[in-house]
């Protein structure tokens, strides 16, 4: 195992601030390699760098919907039993740096050079050899791992990026433990259009002997599931929504019991998110039997604590503003149902951007009934919708609409349009909602 010193005593303090540069560029450099499903490149670089991941105890989670939420549940839950957390998630809203965290602290900005300036030498090698150049994915992958490992991470919680069975992440031989979340039609041209097929490559995450905690699905894609891990030896649980109960809930949190834990206490909102926290139950419990020490004080403490943004977050009050990354129609459905617990009787502002393989049709069929405005923007992002392709959609149900410019202009006219009574959602791309928090400090 390598030293931070080893890491990086070629790299003097006083010349961060040049390198951080030089690795934001080296960034965008890798964004125009564009991506690729495959582990051939990613196997050749964590070999290259000691396989990291093989130290590593991990819990490894792929779904459509609601991955990053259930690593947020386990992380908080881990850290409450004195683990030291190493978690991986994707993609950022505001910084690259907090795709890669350590008990929810963010990677530095002298880590993360210090640390891709190794792996950027790995990468030049390859492509000296007549090898890939790996993606910007796998190299975030890589450095994970390899941050991970160095900062004597005694669990981590992986999040896939697209799919699992040939995704970056889908390295690991014999994980603690593998969730899977909420299944739907999303990424369709890489992941196939059947929700039989896209629950295939979910499934490939599924390694022999190691126990599988999966979220409720129609009967074909539980069987895809019952499958691969009947072909592994994987114990398989499946979450009881007949045993989950919501108690409470207001625009401070949430309060469900399952099973025999009651009470239990959180701060996201949305029916959907007192399910993402069961399956995190159902996973604190294989953890246990596997023999981690997880007190039911800790996974109380930790469901309280356990925080993730961009997911019906308040950003602001009087108008209420919410963020949300309702960006596929499984994220809309619990948009929908969330506005109906939270703000029934009031008016609703939307403002609203999407990526170009959304379906944006079935997206704006969903929300825009609920609006008495919606304010389009494009997020900033290569495969960004064009927002007047989305007011021809969005107009269908919502005959009052604007095109910004921009994500200020947007945010801008929404308070000009709203009154002290009104709410106002942010949703869709993570691309765009992640500006408004300071957008909103600014004002």
């Amino acid at each position: 195992m390598l030293s931070d010193d080893k890491i990086i005593s070629y790299v003097p303090k006083e010349v961060i601030p040049i390198i951080y540069k030089s690795s934001e560029h080296y960034l965008t450099y890798l964004d125009t390699l564009g991506s690729h499903l495959g582990l051939e490149s990613i196997f050749e670089l964590l070999d290259r760098l000691g396989n990291p991941e093989e130290t590593l105890k991990c819990i490894h989670i792929a779904g459509t919907n609601g991955k990053g939420s259930v690593a947020s549940y386990l992380t908080s839950i881990l850290m409450e039993a004195n683990n030291i957390v190493g978690t991986f998630t994707s993609p950022e809203i505001t910084t690259i740096r907090e795709t890669i965290c350590i008990n929810t602290s963010f990677i530095s900005p002298y880590d993360l050079d210090s640390y891709l300036q190794t792996i950027k030498v790995h990468c030049e090698n390859m492509l000296k050899e007549g090898l890939s150049h790996p993606t910007r994915f796998e190299v975030l992958v890589a450095l994970a791992f390899f941050y991970f490992q160095d900062k004597g991470c005694t669990v981590v919680v992986l999040e896939t990026g697209m799919g699992g069975r040939l995704d970056a992440t889908n390295v690991l031989r014999g994980p603690l433990c593998c969730a899977i979340t909420s299944i739907g039609l999303d990424h369709m041209a890489y992941l196939g259009d059947t929700l039989e097929a896209i629950a295939y490559e979910k499934s490939g995450i599924i390694k022999p002997l190691s126990p599988v905690v999966l979220y409720p699905a129609a009967d074909s894609v539980r069987t895809v599931f019952e499958q691969v891990c009947n072909q592994n030896d994987a114990p398989l649980t499946v979450l009881d929504l007949d045993k989950l109960k919501l108690i409470s809930h207001d625009l401070s949190g949430q309060t469900f019991s399952y099973k025999d834990y009651l009470n239990i206490k959180i701060k996201l909102l949305g029916e959907h998110q007192i399910r993402n926290a069961a399956l995190a139950v159902e996973v604190i419990q294989v953890l246990q039997q596997k023999g981690l020490k997880i007190s039911t004080d800790a996974l109380y403490k930790g469901f309280a604590k356990a925080t993730w943004p961009g997911r019906f977050e308040k950003v602001h009050d009087e108008p209420l503003f919410f963020i949300d990354g309702a960006h596929n129609v499984q994220g809309a459905t619990a948009l929908r149902e969330t506005i109906s617990a939270y703000c029934k009787n009031k008016k609703i502002i939307f403002i609203m951007g999407l990526l170009q393989d959304k379906d944006y049709a079935a997206i704006s069929k969903l929300t825009a009934p609920l609006a008495s405005h919606v304010f389009l923007v494009r997020p900033s992002n290569p495969r960004a919708l064009d927002p007047r392709v989305l007011e021809v959609e969005v107009k269908k149900y919502c005959t009052h609409t604007t095109l910004c410019d921009c994500v200020a202009s947007a945010t801008h006219l929404a308070l000009k349009h709203s009154t002290s009574e009104d709410v106002i959602i942010a949703f869709g791309s993570l691309y765009f909602i992640g500006e408004i928090p300071a957008l909103l400090k600014n004002l």
